[in-house]
Formats: structure tokens, sequence, C-alpha cells
């Protein structure tokens, strides 16, 4: 039987073998979003592709999401089953009603959110939950990121959470990460990710404190990952057992997928476990997990490209 990182390599090679096809970094984290799917690799990526064109169709060249991005949304639409004409409805919902909501811009124009409502087979009734929740969950203007509150903003309306009770969870479990010295500089992010998950910040504190240890310990690990990712570890219930897994597993990875950023440690988390998969709440800890990767990767690649143009006209 075939491993999960035999899947991956699969997929990802599958997704490259016709035109159009992704570049590599775009198809392996399409391939992620697929390696966990009930469904054999040939359909899934003949799905995939079908939601590419549909999307490409619909949305042309420029209107997110585009470029690589649109090789992962495709990729999860697939894995979970949901029409490409779902998403773009939910979409063209949530664009509509943005100016009457006064919640500022959607990310991606609608792209972000309208993914996570769909995979969840929200219909456009949700729409005004969307804006209540992500009314309530916006962060000042000096720090808003409205890639991550669409996001959760949408995952929380999923599991049917209210805006008042997440905005009071993620006050305690600020409060329990902000009191110790390892993780007030992630209280945000693990509050974030325990109250979407439904984890009490007292548990996942202490996880955190057994990964922290047993991450450092790894020689390989250690180089390739951060307290942030220690984090997502201990939300996701890991233990140092499955940093093992993952340092293997990232050691094991084909040659081709970058480092920078952490990249191949992130999509190693994701293959090694697909509990993350099951759920559109899951998924979206997931999705953000690969977009960070991805910004990770972007922005390394954008400064490399600043310092070799910056050494070639000194």
């Amino acid at each position: 039987m075939d491993t999960p990182l035999d899947r991956f390599t699969q997929l990802a090679a599958s997704l490259r073998d016709t035109k159009p096809r992704p570049d590599q970094q775009a198809a392996a984290f399409a391939a992620v979003a697929l390696v966990h799917a009930e469904h054999p690799a040939t359909k899934l990526v003949a799905a995939t592709r079908t939601h590419h064109e549909s999307l490409k169709a619909a949305l042309g060249s420029f209107q997110a999401p585009n470029g690589s991005m649109r090789w992962v949304y495709a990729a999860m639409l697939a894995a979970h089953g949901v029409d490409t004409g779902h998403f773009l409805g939910a979409r063209e919902a949530l664009r509509q009603a943005c100016a009457a909501s006064k919640t500022g811009r959607l990310h991606a124009g609608g792209a972000r959110a309208a993914l996570i409502l769909s995979l969840g087979e929200a219909g456009p009734d949700v729409v005004d939950a969307f804006y209540a929740m992500k009314r309530a969950l916006r962060p000042p203007w000096w720090r808003s990121d409205d890639s991550v509150t669409d996001t959760f903003a949408a995952a929380h309306v999923l599991a049917g959470n209210r805006p008042e009770t997440v905005v009071d969870a993620r006050a305690h479990a600020e409060a329990v990460f902000g009191a110790d010295r390892g993780t007030r500089g992630y209280r945000r992010d693990g509050a974030r990710q325990c109250v979407l998950l439904g984890q009490a910040p007292e548990i996942v504190l202490s996880r955190f404190i057994a990964l922290e240890d047993a991450r450092r310990a790894d020689r390989f690990l250690r180089g390739r990952s951060d307290r942030s990712m220690t984090m997502e570890w201990a939300v996701a219930g890991r233990t140092p057992a499955d940093l093992t897994r993952i340092s293997d597993m990232t050691r094991t990875m084909p040659k081709p997928l970058t480092s920078i950023g952490f990249c191949r440690t992130r999509l190693a988390s994701l293959i090694a476990f697909d509990d993350q998969a099951r759920n559109p709440a899951g998924s979206a800890s997931a999705l953000a997990a690969v977009i960070a990767a991805q910004a990770a990767m972007i922005a390394a690649i954008t400064a490399s490209s600043v310092a070799a143009t910056s050494a070639a006209s000194n």
C-alpha cells in the first residue's frame, strides 16, 4: 500500500504531467490538499484540472484566486467534492454584501472566505453571519490582516459559533499564552487556532512546552522550523513522537521542494497526518499553513532577488 508520501509524490507529478500545468511549488501545495482525499489519484487530478479550467473561464487570468493559488483552490474543491459553481456563487454573494457590511475590503475579492464556506457546503444565507463574525473579529487597523480575519470568520460561521463567544474565548486564550514567556509572542495566533479547533489553551500550553523541548532537541528539525510551528502542532494535538515522524518525512521529501520559509516542514506535517483534512475547520487551519508557507517563500525569493539586483548594481 502506498504511503502518504508516495501518494503525495504521485499527485504532484501527475499534476505536472500535462499542460496547462502548475509550477513545482504550486503542484506541491495542490498535492498536499489532495493527499488525504478518498478518491483515486487519477480522479482527483482530473477533478482539479476541471476546477482550474472552470475558475479560469469564470474569473479570467487576473481575478483571485489566480496564479499558483488557483491550483490550490481547485485542489481543495476537488478534495471535498465541491462544485465550482457553489464556490463562485458564494464569492459573488460576499462581494455584493461587502459595501453594506462596513467591514473593509474582502481578501482576494472574497475568494478566501468563499472557499472555506464552500468546503462546508454553506448557502448564501450565511453571508450576514459571516460579516457579523468578521465585524467582531477585526483587530485594530495597525495589525489588521483580512486574509486571516476572512479565513477564521468563515470557519467560525460554519462551526455555528456566536461572535461574542469567539471573542471571549480568544481573550481568555490570549491571557493564558501571554502569561507564559515561551508563548507570549504567539498568543494571538495560538488563541485563534485554539478557539477555532475547540482546544483548551491550558492544555495547548502544556503541549507547546513539551513539543518545543522536542523540537529544539532534534538538530535537523530545529533549523527547519520555529516556535510558530510548534504552536500549530500543539493546537493540532501533536506529541513529541509525532515530531519525529515529521522530521523523518521532511528528510525524505522530494528534493525539488523548496526549504525557504520552512515550506518542506509545513508540507511534511500536513502529509504525515490526515486529521486536518476531515472537516472545514481543519481545512481552514491547513489552508492557513499552506498560505503561510507560500507567503514566506515569496518573501524570501523577493528578498534574494532584491539582494542580487543590488549586488549587480554596485
